[in-house]
Protein backbone atom coordinates (compact mmCIF):
# COMPACT_ATOMS: atom_id res chain seq x y z
CA UNK A 1 0.00 0.00 0.00
CA UNK A 2 1.69 3.35 -1.30
CA UNK A 3 1.63 6.58 0.87
CA UNK A 4 -0.42 8.20 -0.20
CA UNK A 5 -3.07 5.33 -0.10
CA UNK A 6 -2.49 4.75 3.92
CA UNK A 7 -3.23 8.34 4.05
CA UNK A 8 -6.56 8.83 2.86
CA UNK A 9 -7.39 5.81 4.37
CA UNK A 10 -6.10 6.75 7.90
CA UNK A 11 -7.84 10.07 6.95
CA UNK A 12 -11.30 8.18 6.55
CA UNK A 13 -11.15 6.55 9.63
CA UNK A 14 -10.36 9.55 11.93
CA UNK A 15 -12.87 10.63 13.88
CA UNK A 16 -12.24 14.25 15.67
CA UNK A 17 -13.67 15.70 19.24
CA UNK A 18 -17.60 16.78 19.01
CA UNK A 19 -16.10 20.74 18.56
CA UNK A 20 -14.67 22.91 16.52
CA UNK A 21 -14.05 24.46 12.95
CA UNK A 22 -12.58 21.93 9.92
CA UNK A 23 -9.20 23.89 10.06
CA UNK A 24 -9.01 25.95 6.82
CA UNK A 25 -6.77 24.12 4.14
CA UNK A 26 -7.51 21.32 6.24
CA UNK A 27 -8.80 18.66 3.40
CA UNK A 28 -12.16 18.24 5.54
CA UNK A 29 -13.50 16.78 8.80
CA UNK A 30 -15.34 13.70 9.11
CA UNK A 31 -17.52 13.95 12.46
CA UNK A 32 -18.41 10.16 13.70
CA UNK A 33 -22.45 10.20 14.78
CA UNK A 34 -24.78 7.62 17.01
CA UNK A 35 -28.62 7.74 17.15
CA UNK A 36 -31.00 5.93 18.68
CA UNK A 37 -34.10 6.02 17.42
CA UNK A 38 -37.19 4.24 17.87
CA UNK A 39 -35.49 1.85 20.41
CA UNK A 40 -32.64 0.93 17.68
CA UNK A 41 -29.25 2.43 17.26
CA UNK A 42 -27.64 4.02 13.98
CA UNK A 43 -24.70 5.17 12.62
CA UNK A 44 -23.51 8.24 10.38
CA UNK A 45 -20.78 10.49 9.82
CA UNK A 46 -21.23 14.43 8.89
CA UNK A 47 -18.45 15.61 6.55
CA UNK A 48 -17.65 19.15 7.37
CA UNK A 49 -15.76 21.29 4.69
CA UNK A 50 -12.76 23.24 5.59
CA UNK A 51 -13.26 26.39 7.22
CA UNK A 52 -16.53 25.35 8.06
CA UNK A 53 -18.31 26.89 11.23
CA UNK A 54 -21.83 27.02 12.54
CA UNK A 55 -24.10 28.94 10.44
CA UNK A 56 -27.09 29.43 7.81
CA UNK A 57 -24.65 29.51 4.85
CA UNK A 58 -23.62 26.11 3.88
CA UNK A 59 -25.41 23.86 1.67
CA UNK A 60 -25.88 20.17 2.86
CA UNK A 61 -26.01 17.51 0.98
CA UNK A 62 -27.92 14.19 2.57
CA UNK A 63 -25.66 11.18 0.36
CA UNK A 64 -26.66 7.17 0.47
CA UNK A 65 -25.10 4.64 -0.23
CA UNK A 66 -24.59 1.46 -2.44
CA UNK A 67 -25.73 -1.74 -1.13
CA UNK A 68 -22.12 -2.69 -0.11
CA UNK A 69 -21.70 -0.51 1.87
CA UNK A 70 -24.46 -1.42 4.94
CA UNK A 71 -23.21 -2.17 8.24
CA UNK A 72 -22.56 -0.79 11.31
CA UNK A 73 -19.12 0.22 11.19
CA UNK A 74 -20.06 3.95 10.20
CA UNK A 75 -16.69 4.01 8.01
CA UNK A 76 -17.73 2.76 4.86
CA UNK A 77 -20.41 5.54 3.60
CA UNK A 78 -17.24 8.20 3.94
CA UNK A 79 -15.66 6.16 0.58
CA UNK A 80 -18.59 6.59 -1.71
CA UNK A 81 -17.57 8.89 -4.62
CA UNK A 82 -19.29 11.65 -3.20
CA UNK A 83 -17.67 11.84 0.29
CA UNK A 84 -14.13 11.14 -1.85
CA UNK A 85 -15.08 13.84 -4.74
CA UNK A 86 -15.25 16.41 -1.68
CA UNK A 87 -12.06 15.28 -0.27
CA UNK A 88 -10.00 15.62 -3.29
CA UNK A 89 -11.90 18.85 -4.53
CA UNK A 90 -13.49 20.54 -1.30
CA UNK A 91 -13.71 23.78 -3.71
CA UNK A 92 -16.21 22.25 -5.71
CA UNK A 93 -18.37 20.94 -3.05
CA UNK A 94 -18.32 23.32 -0.34
CA UNK A 95 -21.10 21.76 1.85
CA UNK A 96 -21.74 19.95 4.50
CA UNK A 97 -22.23 16.19 3.79
CA UNK A 98 -24.51 13.78 5.88
CA UNK A 99 -23.40 10.00 5.14
CA UNK A 100 -26.45 8.14 7.32
CA UNK A 101 -25.05 4.16 6.82
CA UNK A 102 -27.99 1.52 6.15
CA UNK A 103 -28.30 -1.63 8.25
CA UNK A 104 -27.08 -4.91 7.02
CA UNK A 105 -29.92 -6.73 5.49
CA UNK A 106 -31.88 -3.84 5.28
CA UNK A 107 -33.02 -0.95 2.22
CA UNK A 108 -33.20 2.88 2.47
CA UNK A 109 -36.52 2.16 2.16
CA UNK A 110 -36.49 0.56 5.53
CA UNK A 111 -34.71 3.17 7.39
CA UNK A 112 -36.25 6.46 5.79
CA UNK A 113 -37.42 8.08 9.52
CA UNK A 114 -33.28 7.31 10.87
CA UNK A 115 -32.45 9.12 7.52
CA UNK A 116 -34.60 12.25 7.92
CA UNK A 117 -33.82 12.10 11.54
CA UNK A 118 -30.09 11.92 10.79
CA UNK A 119 -30.10 15.05 8.36
CA UNK A 120 -32.57 17.12 10.75
CA UNK A 121 -29.81 16.73 13.37
CA UNK A 122 -27.17 17.63 11.45
CA UNK A 123 -29.12 21.07 10.08
CA UNK A 124 -29.49 21.80 13.74
CA UNK A 125 -26.29 20.88 15.41
CA UNK A 126 -23.60 22.03 12.51
CA UNK A 127 -26.03 24.88 10.24
CA UNK A 128 -27.12 25.23 6.76
CA UNK A 129 -29.42 26.57 4.61
CA UNK A 130 -32.55 24.82 4.09
CA UNK A 131 -33.38 25.95 0.94
CA UNK A 132 -29.98 24.47 -0.31
CA UNK A 133 -30.33 21.21 1.18
CA UNK A 134 -29.28 18.22 -2.01
CA UNK A 135 -29.71 14.44 -2.19
CA UNK A 136 -26.62 12.13 -4.04
CA UNK A 137 -27.02 8.67 -4.07
CA UNK A 138 -25.89 5.69 -6.04
CA UNK A 139 -26.73 2.38 -6.81
CA UNK A 140 -29.59 1.24 -3.83
CA UNK A 141 -28.86 5.06 -2.74
CA UNK A 142 -29.93 6.19 -5.95
CA UNK A 143 -33.61 4.47 -5.51
CA UNK A 144 -33.14 5.56 -1.98
CA UNK A 145 -33.18 9.32 -2.73
CA UNK A 146 -35.97 9.25 -5.01
CA UNK A 147 -37.66 7.80 -2.65
CA UNK A 148 -37.09 10.49 0.03
CA UNK A 149 -37.50 13.15 -2.72
CA UNK A 150 -41.25 11.88 -3.31
CA UNK A 151 -41.96 11.41 0.12
CA UNK A 152 -40.87 15.24 1.14
CA UNK A 153 -40.04 16.88 -1.98
CA UNK A 154 -40.83 20.37 -0.33
CA UNK A 155 -37.46 19.34 1.29
CA UNK A 156 -35.09 19.10 -1.26
CA UNK A 157 -33.59 21.41 -3.87
CA UNK A 158 -32.48 18.99 -6.29
CA UNK A 159 -31.50 15.48 -6.59
CA UNK A 160 -28.25 13.63 -8.63
CA UNK A 161 -29.06 9.73 -8.84
CA UNK A 162 -26.38 7.45 -10.60
CA UNK A 163 -27.18 4.05 -11.77
CA UNK A 164 -30.30 2.90 -9.56
CA UNK A 165 -33.19 0.31 -9.27
CA UNK A 166 -36.34 2.15 -9.66
CA UNK A 167 -38.21 -0.87 -9.42
CA UNK A 168 -42.43 -0.02 -8.73
CA UNK A 169 -42.00 3.56 -10.15
CA UNK A 170 -43.47 4.64 -7.17
CA UNK A 171 -42.28 8.16 -7.59
CA UNK A 172 -43.87 9.19 -10.75
CA UNK A 173 -46.17 12.22 -9.97
CA UNK A 174 -44.80 13.00 -6.76
CA UNK A 175 -41.25 14.68 -7.39
CA UNK A 176 -43.44 18.29 -8.67
CA UNK A 177 -41.14 19.63 -10.62
CA UNK A 178 -38.08 19.02 -8.12
CA UNK A 179 -34.70 19.78 -10.40
CA UNK A 180 -32.69 15.85 -11.06
CA UNK A 181 -30.34 14.59 -13.10
CA UNK A 182 -30.15 11.15 -13.79
CA UNK A 183 -26.56 9.52 -14.51
CA UNK A 184 -26.33 5.45 -16.14
CA UNK A 185 -23.85 3.21 -17.52
CA UNK A 186 -25.28 2.03 -21.01
CA UNK A 187 -23.11 -1.37 -20.38
CA UNK A 188 -24.02 -1.90 -16.57
CA UNK A 189 -24.70 -5.16 -16.08
CA UNK A 190 -25.60 -4.86 -12.23
CA UNK A 191 -28.68 -2.66 -12.59
CA UNK A 192 -29.53 -2.62 -16.17
CA UNK A 193 -29.99 0.47 -18.16
CA UNK A 194 -33.32 0.35 -18.98
CA UNK A 195 -34.24 1.24 -15.31
CA UNK A 196 -33.36 4.89 -15.55
CA UNK A 197 -34.74 4.83 -19.73
CA UNK A 198 -37.74 4.13 -18.66
CA UNK A 199 -38.25 5.90 -15.28
CA UNK A 200 -37.06 9.30 -17.30
CA UNK A 201 -39.48 8.27 -20.02
CA UNK A 202 -42.35 8.00 -16.96
CA UNK A 203 -41.26 11.13 -15.73
CA UNK A 204 -41.19 13.12 -18.93
CA UNK A 205 -44.57 12.04 -19.78
CA UNK A 206 -46.10 12.67 -16.41
CA UNK A 207 -45.26 16.41 -16.59
CA UNK A 208 -41.80 16.44 -14.85
CA UNK A 209 -39.86 19.13 -17.11
CA UNK A 210 -37.04 19.23 -14.84
CA UNK A 211 -35.59 16.05 -15.26
CA UNK A 212 -31.96 15.77 -16.86
CA UNK A 213 -30.55 12.31 -17.95
CA UNK A 214 -26.94 11.51 -18.89
CA UNK A 215 -26.05 7.77 -20.06
CA UNK A 216 -22.31 6.70 -20.88
CA UNK A 217 -21.40 5.07 -23.63
CA UNK A 218 -19.63 1.76 -22.71
CA UNK A 219 -19.17 2.26 -19.15
CA UNK A 220 -20.71 -0.70 -16.40
CA UNK A 221 -22.02 0.39 -13.04
CA UNK A 222 -19.59 1.96 -11.64
CA UNK A 223 -19.59 5.09 -13.04
CA UNK A 224 -20.25 6.97 -9.51
CA UNK A 225 -16.32 8.77 -9.31
CA UNK A 226 -16.83 10.15 -13.07
CA UNK A 227 -20.29 11.65 -12.26
CA UNK A 228 -19.46 12.87 -8.88
CA UNK A 229 -15.84 14.18 -9.85
CA UNK A 230 -17.20 16.06 -12.96
CA UNK A 231 -17.20 19.79 -12.33
CA UNK A 232 -20.60 20.20 -14.18
CA UNK A 233 -22.35 18.01 -11.56
CA UNK A 234 -21.60 19.77 -8.59
CA UNK A 235 -21.90 22.73 -10.07
CA UNK A 236 -25.08 22.37 -11.03
CA UNK A 237 -26.50 20.65 -7.93
CA UNK A 238 -25.14 23.68 -5.70
CA UNK A 239 -26.81 26.52 -8.02
CA UNK A 240 -30.17 25.30 -7.37
CA UNK A 241 -32.52 26.48 -5.04
CA UNK A 242 -35.82 26.07 -3.66
CA UNK A 243 -38.07 28.76 -4.28
CA UNK A 244 -35.97 29.76 -7.24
Amino acid sequence: MGTVTMALVAWLLTGVPEAGPAPAGSPGTFMPKTLTFRGEKYVYSVYLPPGHRQGPEWPVILALHGAGSRGTDGLQPRMQSVAEAARVHPERYPAVLVLPQCPPDKDWEDVADFVLEALERSLKEYGGDRKRVYLAGQSMGARGVLQLAARQPERFAAVVAVAGRYTGRSVVGKLNGLPLWMWHGEQDVVVPVFESRVLVEQLRAGGHTSVSYTELSGLGHDIFDTVYLDPAVSTWLLSQKRGK
